[in-house]
């Protein structure tokens, strides 16, 4: 019988070393990038609307989305380890600079709502 060939075997991502928060991101670019397009949507959007109740315009929203949309993607694309936290936070700013009158509204409703239920659990 012969002996199987030296094969270094690789710890699986939760067994390795911990890294910095640098070298984390860096291993994530694309992940990054979506999380950066699409807080940069939100923030555009929310500045350069002139009633924060209405719908915004589509011409400032969709770009940011659909920029944000395709770095998920490449993120996706190139499996990046662990990215998805990042990705998804952007996709979902930018989602919500789309209908950031609706999102906020929903918002204010729900911290009113629970405000309320925890002044009505300290009073009962």
């Amino acid at each position: 019988m012969t002996a199987a060939p030296d094969v270094p075997l690789t710890k699986p991502a939760h067994l390795r070393p911990a890294v910095g928060r640098r070298a984390w991101l860096a291993q994530r670019p694309a992940g990054v990038i979506a999380l950066a397009l699409g807080l940069a949507s939100f923030i555009v959007v929310a500045v350069g609307q002139p009633e924060l109740w209405s719908t915004p315009d589509l011409r400032l929203s969709l770009p940011g989305a659909i920029a944000a949309s395709i770095a998920a993607v490449a993120s996706l694309a190139r499996r990046e380890p662990g990215a998805y936290p990042l990705w998804l936070v952007g996709l979902g700013l930018a989602a919500a600079a789309m209908v950031l009158g609706w999102f906020l509204m929903l918002a204010i409703v729900i911290g009113a709502t629970l405000i309320l239920i925890l002044i009505l659990h300290a009073v009962m």
